[in-house]
């Protein structure tokens, strides 16, 4: 399994591209531009939720063997 700090990593530079998509899409529709950036939007959001649902297993873990 790859290292908690590695985990950290991923999430603090997909929640930045999140932000710099979110910024696009702001700017207002550019015909396929958009579509590919809300595609890009909801595969990234998706990874998020996995890696936050894995910190908290591991959370759990954690605390199990305590």
């Amino acid at each position: 399994m790859a290292d908690a700090s590695d985990l950290e990593k991923t999430h603090v530079q997909l929640v930045e591209q999140r932000r710099t998509i979110i910024e696009a899409l702001a700017k207002g529709y550019k015909r396929g531009q958009t579509e590919i950036n809300i595609e890009m939007l909801l595969k990234i959001q998706a990874v998020i939720e996995v890696l936050d649902t894995l910190a908290d297993e591991e959370e759990d873990e954690d605390d199990d063997d305590e």
